[in-house]
């Protein structure tokens, strides 16, 4: 079932307005003949219109009021204007249609879902000739009921095929940047400093997203750039899982560097009932797994992990984790503190606990229970001086949605780009089951696990790789509990037990594994063996 079908199944394309209604093809090309045409909205609307419908129509603009959008060319949005003459088109404000009389202009309205209140803001503007895609296709239908659409993963796979047929660029790299990125862009600013002319390729999804100059930005959404570039690309580098359509052509080199650093906690991939819930997850991780050629690790257990989690057939490569060597960064700090306009005599925590599902799936939101005036309280009595508390919660929570209010000395950094960078910034962390705590415990500082749901997170949501009470990290279920921690550490024992810990697993961290992956790299694109 398509978009229109779908929509016509709720009732979308029935409205009170019986201008929209009766539409048809017939009119919208007598009414737009010789008239300059604008496209308002650009959503899977404006796709389908322009797989399907546009049949190359001179078009004058576009439009749409999502302020992110404007001023952004169309076909980094829409993946139907890539390699198209509609590519570079701008996209811009309704207010640019001021500038045009209503009686040259027509607007045929994109969005499937808003286009009842889209066709009332164009007359509050004066126009009169507006078109809605939707009821057009529903009234198309109701006269063709037997005519189809070309299935969308028919186009796909045919785009594929084509993507497939042109040559791989030798010098080619894509990272996926997405949700993580940390190891990519450490990886990337390694391989910019090298003299190897490459084109570097970031799939993200933001054309925002900040980027040193060489690299070019490719957004994820627009799944025709995802495929071409991949298909062209002589090596992947993935922190996750990648779309199971994409083909891997021979002399493509995929490398999986998984978002975390050397060491994780929590279950992942095939060791996690939750991703393992339909037998399509388990085959596409498998297929994942064995596409596979090399797992950039920073530990032993890393290695054997991935190995069971990524069903990773591969060579394991120890070079260390990428994202965590800006840990060893001296002048971090300072850059941080800068950026968010403190002091660098004030004291930092990073409180960073980790997303429940549960939670999430019931209303969108957390519960928050440390007593954070308490802690600062608490961290000024053990260690003495000015005390901040760097709250990062999960980028899919909102500091209001649970609960919080930000102050002079409670700060919401959520939206900080890179959280590896908080943690060196950082010189006491609390945590609860997030694998952040191995990056502080890198530099030996103080971490402290506040975990008052153990045993429900424990036993029903999410399972861990290692027993919780080995941790060599001070351990609460109450605010009491974890006052009594702080008051009692002992930075001798701490870092004892947090050497022994890591030399366990076999972490080794010494803030130069993004050039050791750099090299792998170019020893790859030369052709050298691994």
């Amino acid at each position: 079932m398509d978009l229109i079908a779908r929509a016509m199944e709720r009732g979308k394309h029935l409205c009170k307005d019986r201008k929209l209604t009766e539409q048809t093809w017939e009119l919208f090309c007598q009414q737009s003949a010789g008239k300059k045409v604008f496209l308002f909205g650009t959503g899977i609307g404006m796709d389908y219109f322009l797989r399907y419908c546009c049949n190359h129509l001179g078009i004058a603009g576009i439009i749409d009021n999502n302020k992110e959008k404007q001023d952004k060319e169309l076909g980094w949005d829409s993946a139907e204007a890539f390699q198209t003459e509609y590519e570079h088109l701008i996209i811009q404000s309704p207010d640019v249609l001021k500038k045009y009389d209503d009686q040259d202009t027509v607007v045929l309205i994109t969005s499937v879902n808003y286009y009842v209140p889209m066709a009332e803001q164009l007359k509050q503007m004066g126009f009169t000739n507006y078109f809605s895609l939707l009821t057009l296709e529903a009234n198309d239908r109701k006269k063709r009921p037997n005519a189809e659409r070309k299935d969308y993963v028919e186009i796909r796979e045919e785009y594929i095929d084509w993507c497939c047929q042109q040559k791989i660029e030798c010098n080619k790299i894509v990272m996926r940047i997405g949700e993580y990125g940390g190891h990519a862009k450490s990886i990337t600013n390694q391989l910019l400093k090298s003299e190897e002319k490459l084109d570097l390729v970031w799939l993200v999804r933001s054309p925002d997203e900040g980027h040193p100059a060489g690299v070019r930005l490719v957004p994820e959404r627009n799944w025709k750039r995802y495929i071409y570039e991949m298909e062209t690309a002589r090596i992947w580098i993935f922190d996750a899982y990648m779309y199971g359509y994409i083909r891997k052509r021979e002399g493509q080199i995929y490398i999986q560097t998984k978002h975390w650093s050397s060491i994780t906690l929590k279950t992942f991939g095939l060791d996690d009932a939750s991703t393992c819930a339909s037998e399509e997850n388990v085959d596409h991780l498998k297929k994942d797994g064995k596409r596979m050629d090399y797992l950039f690790s920073g530990s032993e257990f890393d290695e054997r992990s991935c190995r069971s989690g990524l069903a990773f057939e591969g060579k394991a490569i120890r070079v260390g984790s990428a994202r965590s060597d800006i840990l060893f960064d001296p002048f971090v700090k300072k850059h941080v503190f800068d950026k968010l306009n403190l002091d660098m005599d004030t004291r930092a925590l990073l409180y960073a606990p980790t997303y429940r599902d549960k939670d999430f799936r019931r209303n969108h939101s957390m519960p928050i229970t440390l007593d954070m005036e308490g802690l600062l309280d608490v961290l000024t009595k053990k260690w003495g001086g000015k005390w901040i508390l760097l709250v990062r919660l999960h980028p899919w929570l909102t500091f209001e949605g649970c609960g919080l209010t930000e102050t002079e000395n409670v700060i919401n950094v959520g939206d900080y780009p890179e959280s590896e960078e908080l943690v060196a910034a950082a010189d006491v962390m609390v945590t609860d089951y997030s694998s952040i705590m191995f990056e502080a415990a890198y530099l030996k500082r103080p971490v402290f696990l506040y975990a008052p749901d153990k045993t429900e997170y424990i036993d029903g949501e999410r399972g861990l790789l290692l027993e919780y009470d080995t941790l060599p990290f001070p351990a609460a279920v109450s605010n009491e509990g974890l006052w009594q921690c702080i008051s009692e550490f002992n930075k001798t024992a701490y870092e004892k037990n947090v050497t022994f810990f890591l030399n366990r697993h076999g972490v080794r961290e010494d803030g130069h594994a993004s050039e050791r992956a750099a090299k792998v790299i170019t020893d790859l694109l030369k052709g050298k063996t691994i």
